[in-house]
């Protein structure tokens, strides 16, 4: 029976020799080559360089990705809002340009209805939203 003072010797000598793994283990740690791989490398048979400057190119992008996240972020949030308000901000200009047109149309025709004083501004609102230029029909 070993003593306990060799048995911690042996386990914290960094010196001694590790035991190889067997040839049986490495093939079983191969991992499969991904489909692009597969397709593009090995069925179609393209350089293996450019294979080398994909991966490498690959590695750098990742490494940028990861220093620069929270700027990837902050600009995926700025182009999400502009998406969702850009349809509000074109139907808000297109109101505005049809009360524009009305406004300038009831100017040159100069129609008003007799004992009704309504601002030709709310004529063309009305106009503008689905009812008529003049206002009591």
């Amino acid at each position: 029976m070993a003593k306990p003072y060799e048995v911690l010797k042996g386990m914290s000598n960094p010196e001694e020799p590790k035991p190889k793994k067997h040839n049986t283990d490495m093939r079983n740690s191969k991992s499969k080559l991904p489909w692009w791989v597969e397709i593009l490398f090995v069925q179609i048979g393209l350089p293996e360089s450019l294979l080398r400057e994909i991966l490498k190119l690959k590695n750098k992008s990742f490494k940028h990705y990861n220093n620069n996240r929270k700027k990837y972020y902050l600009s995926a949030i700025a182009i999400a809002t502009f998406i969702y308000t850009y349809p509000i901000i074109k139907y808000t200009s297109n109101n505005n340009r049809c009360v524009r047109e009305t406004l300038d149309y009831l100017s040159k025709k100069e129609i008003d209805k007799v004992g009704t004083p309504v601002s030709k501004k709310v004529v063309s609102v009305n106009y503008c939203n689905g009812g008529s230029y003049l206002i009591f029909d």
